[in-house]
């Protein structure tokens, strides 16, 4: 297979328990000509010097510091740095298979593709991890539009580099600066779903840290509303359907709907996402209207 260079880009902040996993599966695939940018985050922790150990080591391995502390400025910081053809986004708390990159840019390469998109598989499996999966590929499933589908996360994604390279990820949303890369680049391209081209993502929700989530996912979903209202159709876009007077009514309802049909596990799941995504919704609602 023709292997043009792909920069493979992961934003590190405060990774010292996952990145070494990261790292070294990056650095074992059957793909060979790649880069890997990493990009410390104003991390505090042994995360530099993990980087820096595996950039003595490897030759592909780049560290860079961005002092601007958001996803999105660190993943710019890699952007503007990549030398690839083709730009594939990694998390520090995912690992891969020997065939991510190969599978995951294969559509780019022989299909012309712009975008795609693969899926994420929680390796920790208690209560809030595992529900929290399950609402992602529902939501996934939901996004689809045959084999293209509505949304990006940037934790297994690729593009080619001069249609990222022109768009950019706002450096100023701390939440869902993926959301805001899509609203962009969806009128430049479709994003082909890849299911089967997985990351393994290790990351242990609990009933705090999924309610700080959601929550803070409600008050950026309005921070992005309030900066598209006036230039983009959001009418149609599935994260913003909670942004209306009639979702917030028959919310109720649909919750009830669910302890019915999905099990009671599942829907006392949704009552805590969806109550605290509202919440957030709410508060990003009164300082909106205050600013």
């Amino acid at each position: 297979m023709n292997q043009p260079k792909v920069s493979v880009i992961i934003p590190v902040y405060n990774a010292e328990k996952t990145l070494a996993d990261c790292l070294n599966s990056i650095l074992n695939q059957t793909y060979q000509n790649y880069e890997v940018i990493a990009v410390d985050n104003n991390s505090t922790d042994k995360t530099k010097e993990i980087i820096l150990w595996y950039q003595q080591k490897d030759p592909k391995v780049q560290y860079v510091f961005e002092k601007w502390q958001s996803r999105g400025a660190a993943c710019n910081a890699g952007i503007n740095l990549a030398i690839g053809k083709i730009i594939a986004m990694l998390h520090a708390d995912c690992f891969v298979s020997k065939n991510w990159l190969s599978q995951l840019v294969q559509p780019i390469i022989k299909e012309n593709e712009l975008a795609v998109l693969g899926f994420s598989a929680d390796v920790i499996n208690n209560f809030w991890t595992h529900n929290t999966q399950k609402a992602d590929w529902f939501f996934c499933q939901r996004s689809l539009n045959g084999q293209y589908i509505n949304l990006i996360d940037g934790k297994n994604f690729a593009s080619r580099a001069d249609l990222l390279k022109s768009l950019m990820f706002d450096p100023q949303l701390v939440f869902l600066e993926d959301l805001d890369l899509y609203l962009r680049l969806k009128s430049h391209a479709k994003i082909r779903f890849l299911p089967d081209v997985i990351v393994n993502h290790y990351h242990k929700s609990t009933f705090a840290s999924v309610f700080r989530n959601f929550f803070s996912r409600g008050f950026w979903l309005i921070k992005i509303y309030f900066k598209y209202r006036r230039g983009k159709d959001l009418k149609n876009e599935l994260m913003f359907e909670s942004v209306s007077v009639l979702n917030f009514i028959t919310l109720p309802i649909w919750l009830i709907f669910n302890f019915f049909t999905t099990g009671f596990g599942y829907a006392s799941f949704l009552v805590v996402t969806e109550i605290s995504w509202r919440l957030g919704i709410i508060w990003g609602l009164v300082k909106g209207i205050k600013t």
